[in-house]
Parts: structure tokens; sequence; C-alpha cells
């Protein structure tokens, strides 16, 4: 995977970009004034009035998503290979709805929400803002009103093209915790995300789920 590195010469720029970057999980460097970059290794970040002064593979920090995890998305878009670009996201419904979310086979982060809505509009997002070659999303079947309405609402909004399962979640609350996140519900969304399920379609709407 190519290096991200950050190059710019204004000050307030540079604290920008370098306090952005650390609220995500990817390393980075800093460029000095002058070193000459490897467009075939480097990723650079830079200003939007500072991009002329380089070649290869650029982005400008004011182009980037200010959420981390969306930001983080698309960095790693540029970073990988096209056919990697896979997104990953498992749900766990309840009151306290618990989501996880991997990219290109790696952790990219995890939320929790009180609202079947404000949870369906950050999956919105976060899948319009990150390029992705494929999408899945595995939602557990614990909770069947709850299941069943974030799925029928992210079948409506999502491309016709993305993956909406419906999945067994025993057992998924249970282990200790784990690197994507530190409440149960982040955890057990984890552990959702791999379990193969249903294919949501309207007929499942009056199929009993067992969770």
């Amino acid at each position: 995977m190519r290096i991200i590195k950050v190059a710019t010469d204004d000050g307030n720029a540079y604290y920008d970009i370098v306090s952005r970057l650390k609220r995500t999980h990817l390393r980075f460097s800093s460029l000095s004034p002058g070193q000459i970059v490897d467009s075939t290794k480097d990723l650079v970040i830079t200003s939007r009035m500072e991009i002329s002064a380089f070649g290869g593979s650029v982005v400008t920090i004011e182009d980037l998503n200010e959420d981390p995890l969306i930001m983080e998305g698309q960095l790693l878009s540029r970073l990988l290979d096209e056919s990697r670009r896979n997104l990953l996201i498992g749900i766990d419904p309840g009151s306290r709805i618990g989501m996880a979310m991997f990219y290109g086979g790696r952790e990219l982060g995890a939320l929790t929400s009180n609202s079947v809505e404000r949870s369906v509009e950050s999956l919105v997002t976060l899948v319009k803002e990150v390029p992705h070659s494929s999408l899945s999303v595995k939602i557990g079947g614990g909770e069947p009103k709850s299941s069943l309405r974030l799925a029928s609402l992210l079948r409506e909004r999502l491309p016709p093209s993305a993956s909406v399962e419906i999945v067994d979640e025993s057992g998924t609350s249970a282990g200790k915790s784990g690197a994507i996140g530190t409440t149960r519900d982040q955890r057990a969304a984890a552990r959702i995300a791999f379990r193969k399920g249903i294919q949501f379609s309207d007929r499942v709407r009056s199929r009993k789920i067992h969770g």
C-alpha cells in the first residue's frame, strides 16, 4: 500500500490535516520543504491552494469529508486497488443500534445510534461518500421489528447492486471487547457483519426471524 504524506507550507493547513488524520486509523508522515514526491508510493495530502505544486496522486484536505470515519474510507479508496474496495457493514438492532464498518478487509470504524432513521442516514452518507466496488449490509434478526425497518429503509435508499441480508445473531453479544469498538452493540455488529444471512425482500417481512 502507498504511503500517506502531508505536504504543505501553510501552518494552518498543516494543523488541520494532521489533526484530522490523527482521528483516523491511518499512518502518515510529513514531507519536508523541497522533498521529492514518489507518485508510485506516496499519496500526498495538501491544501487546495498548493495542489499545482505536486504531480502524481494528490488529494486536498478541503475535498475530504470532515467525519473521520468517512475521511478514512475516502483515503483508503485511493490507496487500494479498485477490486479491493469492498464495503461491509454489520448492524445490531435494538434500543441502541450498533454499526460496524469494514473496507477493503480492514476495520473502518463503528457507530452507535438510538434511532433507526439516524442510523440509516449515517450509513447512506457513508455509502455515497466512500467509493466502493461492492456493498454488503448484514442486519441482526434478534429484534424483528427494528431489523425489518432497517432493512426496508436501506433497501429503498441503497443502490440496487447492494446486498442487504438479515442474519441469525445468536451469540454475537458475547465475548470480550474488540479493537473495533468499546460498546457491546458495536462488538455485536462486527460479528454480525461476517455471518451469512437471508437476502432481504418484501417477502421477508412475513417470515419469523429468529435471533
